[in-house]
C-alpha cells in the first residue's frame, strides 16, 4: 500500500511540475514584468502602485487556484472510489465478532487490491487532467 501511494506523489509531482513548467512560469514572468513596470512608473504613489501589482498577480492567482480545484476534484474522485471500497468490503463482512484472524486477513487484501485499483485508474487519468489544464491555462478558460 506504501509503494501505491508513493506512486501516486511521484505522479502527481510529475504532472504538477509539468504544468508549472509549461504554463505557470510563464504566467510568473509576465507577474514580474508588469510588476516592473508598475514600479517604473514614477508617477504612481505608495497606494496606486500597490493596486498595480496586485492586479498584475491576478492571472497567477486565478491559475493557481484553477489547478488547486482541478486536483481537488481529482482527489475527491479517488477518495470516492476508495470509500466504494471500504463500503463493498463491509457489505461483505458478517455481522458477528468472533470473525478469524484469517478471514479478516481475507477481507483487508481485498480492500487494499481494490483501493490499489482506485490509484491505478486515477493515475491513468492524469495524462487527461493535465492537458485540460494545460488547454484551459493556455486558452485562459479558469472555470
Amino acid at each position: 500500500m506504501e509503494e501505491e501511494q508513493r506512486r501516486m506523489q511521484s505522479a502527481v509531482y510529475d504532472v504538477l511540475n509539468d504544468i508549472d513548467r509549461k504554463c505557470l512560469r510563464t504566467l510568473q514572468i509576465q507577474m514580474h514584468q508588469c510588476a516592473i513596470e508598475c514600479c517604473r512608473d514614477p508617477s504612481k504613489n505608495i497606494e496606486s502602485l500597490e493596486v498595480c501589482n496586485e492586479n498584475c498577480s491576478k492571472e497567477v492567482a486565478a491559475a493557481r487556484n484553477y489547478v488547486q480545484n482541478e486536483f481537488s476534484k481529482w482527489q475527491n474522485r479517488i477518495q470516492r472510489c476508495v470509500q466504494d471500497c471500504n463500503d463493498t468490503i463491509m457489505d461483505k463482512m458478517p455481522n458477528d465478532r468472533n470473525r478469524n484472524e484469517n478471514e479478516m486477513n481475507k477481507y483487508i487484501k481485498e480492500a487494499e487490491g481494490c483501493t490499489s485499483q482506485c490509484f491505478t485508474k486515477y493515475i491513468k487519468i492524469l495524462p487527461q487532467l493535465t492537458n485540460k489544464i494545460v488547454d484551459n491555462l493556455s486558452n485562459k478558460k479558469l472555470q
